[in-house]
């Protein structure tokens, strides 16, 4: 698929899209807990961009002496990301985003387009949340799949285990999207579970 060419920086106070409805990109823990209200929520996809588990996590699935790892998004033409797109409660839109904001600390706002799975719905723009490699001192960025598996497998926060976070995402594409490979995803999942049942290859052995 081609890259999205129609990705932009947003300030917080740009909420009005086409045909004035908001609508809001979850990719990560918002496809199982997006705590906010919505008029309705539908599976679909964005181009030109792979999901990583790049962004460190201090407060939700980490701490500050060993923050753990979660999804952002990463510039990659030909690449799809699957998730769910969410339509506002227009009343409670400001009040949504302010709670965004302060969850999705250190993510910036982009617009993209939104493709669903339903070839009834048409496409639509949508707000997400991408981590700011530049301007944010918890992105972590790539490393081995192994140190990012040791990472997850380790650190815990008060939202609970960063493996739990990893787990929860795997089971909702699996859900959602049955014939998806998100090969990133589904190797961290591997590693993870690897290291936690206490499996380590030979080769790692000391």
């Amino acid at each position: 698929m081609p890259a999205n060419s129609e990705t932009k920086h947003l300030s917080g106070n740009d909420l009005y899209l086409e045909e004035n409805k908001v609508w809001v990109f979850g990719y990560g823990s918002l496809m199982w807990k997006p705590n906010f209200k919505y008029e309705r929520v539908i599976a679909g996809y964005i181009c030109g961009v792979a999901r990583r588990f790049w962004q460190g996590t201090r407060h939700h699935r980490g701490t500050e002496d060993d923050p753990g790892r979660v999804a952002t998004l990463v510039e990659d033409v030909g690449s799809i990301v699957h998730g769910v797109g969410f339509e506002l409660d227009k009343a409670e839109a400001d009040q949504t985003f302010n709670y965004l904001n302060d969850r999705e600390a250190g993510y910036a706002l982009k617009e993209v387009t939104f493709h669903p799975m339903d070839s009834a719905e048409k496409k639509q723009k949508v707000l997400v949340y991408i981590a700011d490699a530049k301007n944010n001192p918890d992105y972590l960025g790539p490393a081995p799949l192994q140190e990012i598996a040791a990472t997850i497998a380790r650190c815990s926060g008060p939202c609970g285990p960063n493996s739990e976070y990893l787990f929860n995402l795997a089971h909702m594409m699996r859900l959602l999207f049955p014939r998806v490979d998100d090969t990133h995803l589904f190797e961290l999942e591997v590693a993870v579970k690897a290291i936690k049942n206490g499996y380590v290859k030979p080769s790692e052995k000391r």
